[in-house]
C-alpha cells in the first residue's frame, strides 16, 4: 500500500529529483575509476582507461537527468514499469553504458554484459570491463542503476551481486551498435554548437 502512496505522491509533486553530483565528486570518481581501469592489466592504456571512466561516470549522470530519474533505484523500477518515467531499469542503464563505451571504440578494454539472478524477477544487469582477453571473472563490474546513475563498480567476484557473463544474440548486438552510432552523432552535434 506504501508504493501506491509513493506514486502518487511522486505524480503530484512532478518528475522527483534525479541523481546530482558536482563536478568535483565526479572528477574524484572519475579518478578513482581510471586507476581501477589501469589495474586490470599492463595491456590497458591510459588514455582509455581514463576515456572509459569518464564516460562511465559522467553519461549515467546525464541519464538520470534525461530520464528523470527518482532514486531509490526500485521505487524508479515502479514509475517506469507504470510508464510514468520512460527509461532506468537495470537493463537500460546496461544497454545505454554499452552504447557509450563501444562508441569510445577502445582497443584495451572490452565489454562484457554481466547477469545476476538471471531467469527470476530479480534479473540484474551491468557492463563488466576487461583488459582484451582477459577473463570476465577478472573484470570490473559497472552498475549505474543501483545508485540512480551515480556508477557503483566492483570487481566483478567482490561485489554483492554474483555476476555471470551473457552472450548477447547478434540481433541484440546490432542494436547496440545502432545506439553507440547515435551516441556518436549526438557528440558531434553537441561539439558543432
Amino acid at each position: 500500500m506504501w508504493r501506491v502512496w509513493a506514486c502518487l505522491l511522486t505524480l503530484a509533486l512532478g518528475s522527483g529529483c534525479a541523481t546530482v553530483e558536482n563536478e568535483e565528486s565526479q572528477r574524484r570518481a572519475v579518478e578513482e575509476l581510471t586507476a581501477r581501469l589501469e589495474k586490470l592489466g599492463p595491456s590497458v592504456d591510459d588514455s582509455e582507461a581514463k576515456a572509459a571512466a569518464g564516460a562511465a561516470v559522467r553519461y549515467p549522470l546525464f541519464l538520470a537527468q534525461k530520464w528523470k530519474v527518482t532514486p531509490p533505484a526500485i521505487f524508479n523500477n515502479m514509475l517506469v514499469n507504470a510508464g510514468i518515467h520512460p527509461d532506468g531499469l537495470c537493463f537500460q542503464w546496461a544497454d545505454a553504458l554499452t552504447e557509450k563505451i563501444i562508441s569510445l571504440h577502445l582497443r584495451t578494454l572490452e565489454w562484457h554484459r554481466g547477469v545476476a539472478r538471471l531467469g527470476t524477477s530479480h534479473e540484474h544487469s551491468c557492463v563488466v570491463l576487461t583488459a582484451v582477453g582477459q577473463p570476465f571473472a577478472q573484470g570490473l563490474a559497472l552498475d549505474a542503476w543501483r545508485h540512480c546513475g551515480r556508477l557503483h563498480w566492483a570487481g566483478v567476484l567482490h561485489d554483492d551481486y554474483s555476476w555471470k557473463e551473457v552472450s548477447l544474440s547478434p540481433s541484440y548486438l546490432a542494436e547496440l551498435e545502432t545506439g553507440a552510432r547515435d551516441v556518436e552523432d549526438e557528440r558531434s552535434r553537441s561539439a558543432s554548437h
